[in-house]
């Protein structure tokens, strides 16, 4: 199963908006997301844009396994202790940046997706993310 990946139009001011759907296709209804957490997001993205990988930090709600049932069941992610690592296949990343993120929970407590905002380094507050 591969993660939808969803891309916004381009913003000057605010940059790319992405959302990545966890949850396999056949089970999506549209008004599953019950809950929403901030976080922060490290993201790796092509020359093109899009994203070849990211990771973040469970929230402390989410450190669990039934929280993690949709994204165990794809091979590209991997949790190794309270940090999430997904590589999207096909995609290299050219350039990695810390974004605002939201984690999205189904009524269940499960992560359905995850809202990517504001894909953009500015000169003034751009921060490598650190490996």
């Amino acid at each position: 199963m591969a993660f939808q990946v969803d891309r916004g139009a381009f913003d000057p001011d605010s940059g790319f908006e992405y959302y990545i759907c966890f949850k396999p296709p056949s089970q999506v209804d549209g008004d599953e997301v019950t809950a929403r957490i901030s976080i922060e997001v490290a993201v790796s993205m092509s020359e093109t844009g899009d994203i070849a990988d990211l990771s973040f930090v469970l929230p402390k709600a989410c450190r669990n396994d039934y929280a993690l049932t949709y994204i165990r069941n794809d091979p590209t992610a991997i949790c190794v202790e309270n940090r999430v690592f997904v590589s999207l296949p096909g995609l290299s990343g050219d350039a990695v940046l810390n974004a605002p993120g939201t984690v999205e929970l189904d009524n269940g407590g499960r992560i359905v997706a995850i809202e990517i905002n504001g894909c953009i380094p500015h000169t003034t507050t751009f921060k490598p993310a650190r490996a």
